[in-house]
């Protein structure tokens, strides 16, 4: 990106979501007020942002939140500008997920705090932006979006979010194992699991994770690799591999391979020196 450049572009697979990202943006914005919730991590350089009567600095790292409606302005420090990632969810994606995590009501959740200090928050912010900018699964950015809601929810709302319980979370988590195997392929959503196991999507990750380990998403991801693996033995080239086991493409599949088998597939062969040196 050019320097002063802002890029918008939306996710067709995530509605409600639409991301922005600024490239040592030196233009302040004027006082303004938006319909979405704005979330915005300041990546480089500093600024500070006018919000409801006061001035908060947001230096590079810092993570701030908006109100829908609520009038703010932006402005960058020095010459140089800032650089930042903005994620825009409109208010009925969080109100949901306030539900959903046993919030009363059908009001929007109100953050009181404007910039937040959280590290792990951070992360997940970072996370979801990432996903929602590559060719990542459904399910990755669903999680994503979950995790980073769940945790907004959790510590910072004005009327914190408690998650509920139900039973038969055993059976639940035992049919949405099988469902992701024999579906290992297909580009799978949290409402569709949701389904499946009759559970919320903030509840279904919860317990799943705390059974198995790992989230739906790293679940579907080892089966997809644990088939790749089978069909690369058998002869297949990468790229039909990557078809074949719901990949969106070639690098895809090498991305998620070398993270998890250490080597990339096209190392990863019978007979093959690499195979036998991952073992030790």
């Amino acid at each position: 990106m050019k320097a002063g450049e802002i890029r918008v572009w939306r996710v067709p697979s995530i509605a409600g979501v639409e991301l922005r990202q600024g490239h040592s943006v030196t233009a302040p914005y004027p006082r303004h007020w938006h319909e979405e919730y704005q979330l915005c991590v300041v990546t480089w350089g500093a600024g500070h942002l006018t919000y409801r009567g006061a001035d908060h600095a947001t230096p590079a790292a810092s993570f701030f939140v908006v109100h829908p409606g609520e009038v703010h302005s932006n402005e960058a420090w020095g010459a140089a500008g800032c650089s930042f990632r903005t994620v825009y969810l409109e208010p009925e994606l969080v109100v949901d997920a306030s539900e959903q995590l046993g919030v009363a009501g059908r009001s929007a959740p109100f953050f009181p705090g404007a910039v937040l200090a959280d590290q792990e928050l951070l992360a997940r912010f970072n996370d979801l932006f990432d996903a929602l900018d590559v060719a990542e699964s459904r399910l990755i950015r669903d999680s994503a979006l979950l995790s980073l809601l769940s945790l907004l929810l959790q510590r910072f709302s004005e009327q914190p979010a408690h998650s509920t319980h139900s039973s038969g979370e055993h059976r639940a988590v035992g049919l949405l194992k099988e469902y992701l195997t024999e579906n290992y392929d297909s580009n799978i959503s949290l409402a569709e699991l949701s389904s499946v196991a009759n559970l919320s999507p903030f509840h279904l990750n919860r317990v799943f994770r705390k059974e198995t380990g790992v989230p739906p998403h790293a679940f579907q991801t080892q089966v997809r690799i644990s088939r790749a693996k089978e069909l690369l033995r058998g002869g297949q080239s990468i790229a039909e591999v990557a078809a074949a086991t719901g990949f969106a493409d070639q690098s895809h599949l090498t991305r998620h391979f070398k993270r998890l088998m250490a080597i990339t597939p096209a190392r990863y062969c019978p007979n093959s020196k690499n195979v036998q040196d991952l073992a030790h």
